[in-house]
């Protein structure tokens, strides 16, 4: 028996047209899903995308995919699904491991983003430090190192979006039409990085979670944006497929109570299914 894990994220910081095309940097929180894989019969499970990870990494080291159909697979996830979070991608990266340890195979991170992508756009959840990432094609842009240590404040949506279906819609000539203020967003964030300056991170979220209501509309933002900073948050990203949102904050300066309170005052709750608390993490799957 092989168990791996990989984290969730919430949503992104920056998506958009960068360098010539759609990218994306997100971050990990310490909310976790758990793949199980063992020796037995295959079971006919509701997983089929993992069921095909596990096929694609037996091909990939030139196993015949049929051998796969000895391996029986269970996952237990605390990732909502369908939010923004990288539920899928999380089930895919883990699987995708701890298909490689039962193989007695070493499988880069970089490996593991390209055979994630041939099923399905993929979240930069799967390596261990922030990076700039193509989710379309797989390929790793630019690496950053740890996130400067911070919590976040999960507003976890009520809409429920189906990543491919999304996909299929062509949204090349807004997000063209966003690449000024991507570029804008995306200097806020390397100088935020550079310098550990979450304010200048924070900002670069707000303004990429601002240009992406073009493109996935979230109902009254802008204020939840503004009351976050009034009380001490550094900023708020968005999922830009999903309907989560990160409120980026530090306990000593983000009034988190008032915020809550105002929340439902303010009649924001209703879009909303919980709050959730968590912290940044290390991403990357890993084997437990």
């Amino acid at each position: 028996m092989i168990t791996a894990k990989c984290p969730a994220s919430c949503g992104e910081l920056l998506q958009g047209w960068i360098y010539g095309s759609e990218k994306l940097i997100s971050y990990p929180i310490d909310c976790y899903t758990y793949v199980t894989i063992t020796e037995g019969n295959k079971k006919q499970t509701k997983w089929s995308k993992a069921h095909e990870m596990v096929e694609r990494v037996f091909e990939y080291f030139n196993y015949p995919k049929e051998a796969s159909n000895l391996l029986s697979i269970e996952i237990e996830s605390n990732i909502p699904i369908g939010k923004g979070m990288a539920s899928s991608t999380a089930d895919l990266a883990a699987t995708a491991l701890a298909t490689a340890e039962y193989l007695r195979k070493e499988i880069s991170k970089e490996e593991i983003a390209k055979l994630c992508v041939e099923i399905e756009p993929t979240d930069s959840i799967v390596f261990p430090n922030i990076t700039l990432f193509d989710h379309l094609k797989g390929d790793y842009i630019k690496e950053y190192g740890d996130f400067p240590k911070c919590s976040v404040l999960v507003l976890e949506g009520k809409e429920i979006v189906d990543t491919i279906s999304f996909r299929r819609v062509d949204r090349k000539e807004v997000l063209q039409k966003n690449e000024e203020l991507l570029k804008k967003a995306f200097t806020y964030f390397e100088n935020g990085i550079k310098n550990k300056d979450l304010n200048y991170i924070g900002q670069a979220a707000i303004i990429s979670g601002i240009a992406n209501q073009k493109i996935l509309y979230k109902d009254r933002l802008e204020d939840i944006v503004n009351l976050a900073k009034k009380l001490g948050a550094y900023g708020v990203n968005v999922a830009h497929s999903g309907s989560v949102i990160g409120i980026l904050y530090d306990e000593a300066y983000f009034d988190k109570k008032a915020f809550k309170y105002e929340f439902k005052q303010r009649g924001f709750s209703p879009n909303y299914e919980r709050l959730r608390e968590h912290n940044i993490v290390k991403g990357g799957p890993r084997i437990i």
